[in-house]
């Protein structure tokens, strides 16, 4: 079966030549879960939660409707069955954006976080997160993988550390996330809310290779 990143990375693809679209594979799983979440939902609250342009927003919406996994009716988009499949698994792995105050890791003013389910095996060093959070927007992120009950942020170069389970942002992430061992928690900040929001998932987003 092919992975999600896969499959999401297919249903981006401009299907002909032209200029290159305004938008990534990231804009289209988050418009994939937006549908799921809370469809039917309308292309101006699509353009207005995702900062993408309408044009940019008419596409995607063209690439999943030839695809058979979204449906526009008078009231907005919604899944088709194809399309709720996806969905399921999508959601299956990812949990909610939550916003947290992440002072202690993060270098800007807000910080975005999700959790990724059993994507342990998945991490190496941590590297590949940041940097896909920082090509979204993020001036810096982190990765922290859950062993039992800690939380431990792989280091390039030296180990890793743990973080404290008095800490605050711990507090935070087991009320918002509920994190499982072997569950992944990435956390991505940026000067602003949205910037943070598409850079945690485009972050978790490397985890589901």
């Amino acid at each position: 079966m092919m992975n999600l990143l896969a499959i999401i990375r297919v249903l981006s693809k401009q299907a002909s030549p032209g200029p290159a679209p305004a938008f990534t594979y990231v804009h289209v799983c988050r418009a994939l879960l937006l549908i799921g979440d809370e469809g039917p939902i309308g292309r101006i609250e699509l353009s207005r939660r995702l900062t993408l342009g309408e044009g940019a927003i008419r596409t995607i919406i063209r690439h999943l409707t030839e695809a058979r996994v979204v449906s526009v009716v008078p009231e907005g988009c919604i899944l088709s069955r194809r399309g709720n499949g996806l969905y399921s698994r999508l959601r299956g792995r990812l949990s909610k954006i939550v916003f947290v105050d992440g002072r202690q890791l993060s270098l800007d003013k807000f910080s975005a976080t999700l959790s990724i389910k059993g994507a342990a095996d998945a991490v190496r060093s941590g590297i590949e997160q940041r940097d896909a959070a920082i090509r979204a927007g993020a001036t810096g992120a982190c990765t922290l993988v859950i062993r039992g009950d800690e939380y431990v942020m792989p280091i390039s170069g030296e180990g890793e550390s743990r973080l404290e389970s008095n800490d605050a942002l711990v507090h935070d992430l087991e009320r918002l996330l509920r994190p499982r061992s072997r569950d992944v928690v990435v956390v991505a900040s940026a000067s602003e809310k949205s910037l943070a929001e598409h850079a945690a998932f485009a972050a978790a987003l490397t985890l589901l290779e």
